[in-house]
């Protein structure tokens, strides 16, 4: 099913195979229409200016794209040019690669509002198992499937994200995000093999170890969850941060009630804030040498 390269779009420039232009240039016509071709992609969280995490979604981008074509060395640079050119402070940061082009845009953000941090979010289910789960493609049956359970509100009201099932009932990942449960002081999440490696879970794992919990990885399913009385899950992503989950389908859950996941809440948010401080101190470093590229700005 063809998909276009920019499906959604915040501001008025974007970059083309290392050329700053203006969004209504006629060479961009065609990034909007479907097209049945290959896409690799990463959507990277703008924070304050500052790309979140880059070199680690720069990495699973060219372990996605696997030898299938070279990666340009230049995206790093390039990432910030952008952000640069449109004045972004917060939104999102989406990279395209295909055989022909490489594209960077940005693109809308959500983020939870208070309340959903508070209380939690509700959850359903979509049975879907990712045919690669740490290659990170645009699939537009998969898109199709998901807005289409999205569309159908849950027993306590409209979705905030999709939990996938596998084959055999197991909970593996969200639909856009990680997921992870807490049994005591055990944080509990699918094997590695199972998901896609996400960005912002590396540094939960990190933050579990500095708040001195203990990783398993295991897959359960809702009834094992169910079972064992456990009552705190929680997603991770790169626009939510670490978000509390309020309902799995009719399992209502106490996450936001639980003093671990706040404990594990900080400790990630202090990791964020150290990124951010370290980047925005070396920005002019990274756009001065990203100016010295062959590069068109149009004004």
């Amino acid at each position: 099913m063809p998909y276009p390269v920019i499906d959604e779009l915040s501001g008025r420039t974007i970059l083309v195979d290392g050329r700053l232009i203006d969004v209504d240039e006629p060479e961009t016509g065609s990034l909007f229409l479907p097209q049945d071709i290959v896409m690799y992609y990463e959507v990277i969280r703008v924070v304050q200016g500052i790309p979140l995490f880059l070199e680690d979604h720069l990495r699973r981008l060219e372990r996605s794209v696997s030898g299938d074509f070279d990666v340009s060395p230049d995206l790093y640079q390039e990432s910030y040019q952008l952000i640069e050119a449109n004045g972004c402070k917060e939104a999102n940061l989406r990279i395209v690669l295909t055989r022909q082009h490489r594209v960077l845009h940005l693109a809308p953000s959500y983020y939870p509002d208070a309340k959903a941090i508070k209380e939690g979010v509700l959850t359903g289910l979509l049975e879907w198992e990712r045919p690669n789960p740490n290659t990170k493609m645009i699939h537009p049956d998969y898109k199709e499937a998901v807005a289409l359970r999205f569309a159908r509100p849950g027993p306590f009201g409209p979705l905030t994200e999709l939990i996938l099932v596998d084959r055999c009932g197991h909970l593996t990942e969200g639909s856009r995000s990680n997921l992870f449960f807490i049994e005591g002081h055990r944080v509990i999440s699918a094997p590695d093999e199972k998901i896609l490696l996400g960005i912002t879970r590396r540094y939960v794992e990190k933050a579990i170890n500095e708040v001195g919990l203990e990783l398993t990885f295991e897959l359960l399913t809702l009834d094992d969850v169910r079972a064992r009385g456990i009552q705190t899950a929680f997603l991770s992503g790169s626009p939510i941060d670490l978000l509390p989950i309020r309902a799995i389908e009719d399992d209502q859950m106490t996450s936001a009630g639980d003093p671990v996941f706040w404990r594990l809440y900080d400790a990630y948010l202090h990791i964020v804030q150290n990124y951010i401080k370290e980047h925005q101190s070396n920005r002019k470093h990274i756009l001065n040498d990203s100016s010295e590229q062959d590069v068109l700005t149009v004004k």
